[in-house]
């Protein structure tokens, strides 16, 4: 039984992450700091390095294409 839990798990696991979730479909918000788009999930602001706190439902923005987050490298 272990034996076939252990070999499905590898093979249907990144399958399922992969079709989870699209990041383009996540909603957005507006940082305080610098006024960039940011993830709603998102803690720290890549951008200017401010500390975010969790969202109200006022402060989500529903994505929309021309809305795009960059990580900087």
């Amino acid at each position: 039984m272990w034996f076939v839990v252990s070999a499905v798990i590898p093979i249907l696991g990144p399958l399922g992450a992969a079709l989870f979730r699209r990041e383009t479909e996540e909603a957005m918000r507006i940082c305080p700091g610098c006024r960039r788009t940011v993830r709603h999930y998102d803690a720290l602001c890549m951008s200017c390095g401010a500390e975010l706190e969790y969202p109200g439902e006022d402060e989500l923005i529903e994505p929309h294409p021309s809305m795009r987050v960059r990580a900087r490298l």
